[in-house]
């Protein structure tokens, strides 16, 4: 989602991403709702402008009048123009307006083409998909799309260079293109190509993997797969160039972003001639702007003024669009650090918080206690709620049973999140079942997102959003050993098997079965608590027609207009 209003911190998820990633009184943290700090590939002070102006020769379908197919909208900072580097959702959404890959998602989150003129035909054991590109791409600067610049921007994806001196393990291509045969050599640096990737002629790419995976197609929807103009990239993304249906025309940092329809796009062009996103000071009171006609689409938290709008009797009521996302907002113990390097005290400190309450008494009802990590809606949800239940006795029980013996001689323990109201509710629980003090620290995302990686807090607030829609995308990413998302440390060879033997079995209903053993496993040993599911609220003008919201929140913005 891009949409905020003032009240909302801008959290994201490297995903948030994280999701991925994403709060006013009473609202959990929330995942991609907005970019993790100001910074991006152009400086501070700078402004991006387009090379090219507005196409102005382009008639839009069904009559629509020229003049008023401009979207105005509250956004949040790119964190960079570089597809390579991105995976908070905030910024992939912008992005995806401007870049295209090989494949995508519909409304539905079923895998379509893009720039393959079909989907890829499977051979070898369902181990090498071959691509053929649509004819006639272009780059948004007229320069021809070829096999050729799809290889040079999954070999550039995986260069460990991108983000040295840190390790490679951080580049979002470490957890999406790693099926791909030669893709962890070039990662680690041992190897300066990916051999599985060829190119059989100038519009045929083929790409192996090193075992069938199911999974694989789905992540290819990813924007770490976006196609990259070689001579933009060497240029610094100076101007991005793409093959999305938007290009850049200007971006002032703190200010504005704005997007214009890109001439050159090999599909039915947009039906929007810009699309502007007010940043920073400018996006204050959302929800004024919006009732002032300043904003034409609004993403609410589910706050009390989201409550009060679902009154039948608010006139913006009709304006209010409502879906479940595919989001979870979580409790993450870091089991490296004590005393939650054991399992009976993480057990301990999610036995007493009492989820379904949590809902009712902050949520209103409106939000649903998460019980799972895979949320429900998304295809392989078990409803496997695993053995943790609201049971203070048996919480003090466990404590009891720990090494430590009683509440009193656990050590200090410091609780950290980005601003998230429930932080103080777990302080004022923790203090009624342990008589335990605990601090709770709030940090600016940045520093909470540093901390996060070198695994500095002991117990901290935290969410994702699915960046595709499958199981493995909550299990792996969050809980699988190497995973950079794999915050918490968890490392159970028993959970990466049954993840492993999920990946490679094609009966569905088998691969199913075997990702809920996994979580079963996980939610038992208790690395994150899940607490709650996301829910997208959009309150949209009634003149805008097309803006359509999925389980993993808005994807495009090609088939928006402007109907007045």
């Amino acid at each position: 989602m891009v949409f905020k209003t003032k009240s909302e911190r801008p959290v994201s998820r490297v995903s948030d991403k994280k999701t991925r990633a994403v709060p006013v009184l009473f609202i959990l943290l929330t995942l991609v709702l907005g970019a993790c700090n100001n910074s991006s590939t152009v400086g501070p002070a700078q402004s991006v402008a387009a090379t090219t102006a507005l196409s102005g020769n382009f008639t839009p379908l069904g009559g629509l009048k020229e003049d008023t197919q401009v979207l105005n909208l509250a956004g949040s900072e790119v964190s960079s123009f570089d597809p390579a580097l991105v995976s908070e959702a905030e910024t992939s959404f912008v992005l995806r307006q401007i870049y295209s890959g090989l494949v995508t998602l519909d409304q539905d989150l079923k895998v379509i083409p893009d720039l393959a003129v079909r989907l890829p035909e499977i051979t070898e054991q369902d181990t090498l998909y071959t691509f053929t590109l649509r004819p006639g791409l272009k780059f948004q600067s007229g320069r021809e799309v070829t096999a050729e610049e799809i290889r040079f921007s999954l070999e550039r994806a995986t260069d460990p260079k991108l983000v040295a001196p840190d390790p490679a393990s951080v580049l979002p291509a470490n957890s999406y293109m790693s099926d791909i045969v030669g893709a962890k050599d070039k990662l680690e640096g041992r190897a300066e190509q990916i051999s599985g990737l060829t190119v059989r002629d100038k519009y045929t790419l083929q790409i192996k993997i090193e075992t069938a995976r199911p999974s694989f197609l789905v992540k290819m929807t990813n924007s770490v797969f976006f196609v990259l103009n070689p001579d933009a990239v060497a240029n610094g993304f100076e101007q991005p160039d793409g093959t999305g249906p938007f290009k850049l025309l200007e971006y002032k940092p703190g200010q504005f972003l704005k997007l214009a329809r890109n001439p050159s796009y090999a599909g039915r062009p947009a039906y929007l001639s810009q699309v502007n996103f007010a940043l920073g000071a400018n996006s204050a009171n959302g929800l004024v702007q919006y009732e002032q006609g300043k904003f034409d689409a609004l993403k609410l938290t589910p706050n009390e003024t989201t409550q009060l709008l679902l009154a039948q009797n608010n006139p913006l009521n009709q304006e209010l669009l409502v879906k479940p996302e595919l989001a979870l907002t979580y409790l993450g113990f870091n089991i490296h650090t004590r005393p939650f390097d054991e399992p009976k005290v993480r057990q301990a400190f999610a036995s007493v918080v009492d989820r379904a309450k949590v809902a009712q008494m902050i949520y209103n009802n409106k939000l649903e206690a998460a019980m799972t990590l895979v949320p429900p809606g998304l295809t392989g949800y078990t409803d496997n709620k695993g053995a943790i239940t609201y049971d203070i006795n048996h919480a003090r029980d466990l404590i009891a049973q720990s090494s430590y013996r009683s509440p009193a001689n656990l050590p200090k323990i410091t609780l950290y999140s980005t601003g998230n109201p429930l932080a103080g509710a777990l302080k004022e629980i923790y203090k009624q079942a342990f008589d335990l003090e605990v601090e709770v620290r709030q940090y600016d995302y940045k520093d909470f997102q540093s901390g996060l990686s070198q695994r500095q807090f002991q117990i901290y607030l935290f969410g994702w959003t699915a960046e595709y829609p499958d199981p493995e995308n909550f299990l792996r990413s969050l809980l699988g050993t190497g995973s950079p998302f794999n915050e918490s440390g968890y490392n159970n060879q028993k959970f990466d098997d049954l993840l492993k033997q999920g990946d490679q079995e094609a009966n569905l209903q088998k691969r199913w079965q075997l990702y809920g053993q996994a979580e079963a496993l996980a939610l038992g040993e208790v690395p994150l608590f899940p607490l709650k599911y996301g829910v997208n609220y959009l309150l949209v003008k009634p003149y805008v027609k097309g803006l359509n919201l999925t389980a993993v929140g808005l994807w495009n913005l090609k088939d928006v207009s402007i109907q007045k």
